[in-house]
């Protein structure tokens, strides 16, 4: 189903919308703002509602939180395949804990970490296992000599999940900048907040997206062009390139930005924020002031 053709999800966006555009009818440019790219406002949001432990994401949780998030495990077969990790879930309580989201009834929250984790499993470069083997020893090499090559159907397959992560980020971002500019005015806090609102409102939305762009990916032909220690980038028949490196995420759809360099869709989204301080303006203000004074009494 085309994301353009699904009106269901979009209500609880229109509502939010509907509250912020009462609440901001009036709101002007702030006299301290500064016009921003929405882009790394919302990337920075959406990676905010990703769990960590230690710091770090774990991915053995998070797959577990999807397969629940996604109706693809039950409690008791995901308690089952954790059981066979040393984990028992038994004891851990629903809030709280490293582990919660796991046994946590709030299917929302899971649903909204989980999208979070896809969407910003992208903008990371990939591990080795991903689609890479272990070759077949050479024994000329020396037996302690270890390679790897590439497996064709794993790199396919996993090139296919990151091309349909990207646009349904592209589309998501795109729908969440567009409700972000009818309230000009906002802190960067208050964005990050907004944002992160909006996103969990659209999580299962963005899971279906993902789950419907990868299936229409399906005669697609993926070609891997760079994998190196600070980039990663392929091409895809649909006229999609695929770009990840130093600064970011970067897709292109037929030589159009459909995502990074500030723009969503082939379009820049910019909003108007109160960066700086009132006092510093102000002071700015009277000093300006002060100078139109001096002038105009020689």
């Amino acid at each position: 189903m085309s994301l353009l053709k699904t009106t269901g999800w979009l209500f609880p966006l229109a509502l939010l919308a509907g509250c912020d555009a009462a609440v901001h009818s009036a709101a002007q440019k702030p006299p301290q703002g500064v016009s921003l790219p929405a882009l790394p406002i919302i990337e920075g949001a959406v990676a905010g509602l990703v769990p960590m432990i230690d710091g770090q994401r774990n991915d053995l949780m998070m797959r577990q939180v999807c397969a629940l998030a996604r109706g693809e495990s039950s409690a008791a077969q995901v308690a089952q395949t954790l059981q066979q990790q040393g984990i028992n879930l038994s004891n851990v309580a629903p809030q709280g804990h490293p582990l919660s989201l796991l046994v946590d009834p709030d299917a929302a929250r899971r649903a909204t970490a989980c999208a979070a984790y896809i969407a910003t499993s992208v903008m990371t470069l990939p591990k080795t296992s991903e689609f890479m083997v272990p070759a077949k020893a050479d024994q000329t090499a020396g037996k302690h000599a270890q390679t790897m090559s590439i497996d064709p159907q794993k790199l396919n397959n996993y090139l296919r999940v990151q091309l349909a992560v990207a646009k349904a980020d592209a589309d998501l971002f795109a729908l969440i900048a567009t409700q972000l500019e009818q309230t000009p005015g906002l802190t960067l806090e208050q964005y990050n907040q907004r944002a992160q609102n909006l996103f969990s409102s659209i999580a299962p939305a963005y899971l279906q997206r993902v789950k419907e762009l990868y299936a229409n990916g399906q005669n697609t032909q993926y070609s891997l062009k760079e994998y190196s220690d600070n980039r990663f980038a392929f091409t895809a028949s649909s006229g999609h390139l695929f770009e990840y490196g130093y600064d970011g995420l970067n897709l292109s759809f037929n030589r159009i930005v459909w995502y990074g360099a500030g723009q969503l869709l082939g379009r820049s989204y910019r909003l108007e924020v109160a960066y700086f301080d009132p006092a510093l303006m102000a002071l700015l203000k009277d000093r300006a002031g002060s100078g139109a004074a001096i002038k105009s009494n020689p």
